[in-house]
């Protein structure tokens, strides 16, 4: 008779890790091992900028062409649980390759939350993104250090970009 415990003390068999993501085409879902539920969605696509395109928005400082990793939209259903930062790593890598270079862009919505410090443009910041627009840049890190935002409508749409690294020699 061959005991049950045989296969689950074997060094090659390893639990499942607490959260998995689902890549659906441009559209990735986050789901708990554990309780099976949804903790989030992303939709990312490959979105060319340049300077014959007449764009609403200018991500980069510089007006050239690139292509960058767009972030369409990003939902936690759970905040401050480490999903959203989980997903803005994964565009991170989506990024790593010889189209995008690393770049990573977003419209941060800020009119959606009714309390200020969980609008987006203050988490991205968190993460490391700027903005080409100064005084929005401005009010969102004024808003990180617990003050309330004075320029315009709360940036209700900032466009938003992870800076480049240097490469090092």
């Amino acid at each position: 008779m061959i005991s049950s415990n045989l296969f689950l003390n074997q060094p090659y068999i390893k639990k499942l890790p607490e959260r998995l993501i689902y890549q659906q085409g441009d559209r990735f879902i986050m789901f708990s091992t554990k309780t099976k539920k949804t903790l989030g969605r992303m939709i990312v696509k490959e979105e060319h900028y340049g300077k014959l395109k007449n764009e609403d928005y200018e991500f980069y400082p510089k007006k050239e062409n690139y292509t960058a990793l767009y972030i369409v939209g990003l939902l936690a259903n759970i905040k401050k649980q480490g999903i959203g930062k989980a997903f803005v790593n994964l565009a991170k890598k989506l990024a790593h390759n010889e189209r995008c270079q690393d770049r990573v862009t977003v419209l941060a919505m800020n009119n959606q939350e009714n309390n200020i410090l969980n609008a987006s443009s203050p988490f991205f910041r968190k993460l490391g993104f700027s903005s080409t627009e100064k005084p929005g840049l401005s009010d969102v890190d004024r808003v990180l250090r617990g003050e309330k935002p004075k320029n315009g409508d709360w940036y209700c749409c900032l466009p938003m970009y992870l800076p480049l690294k240097k490469a090092t020699k």
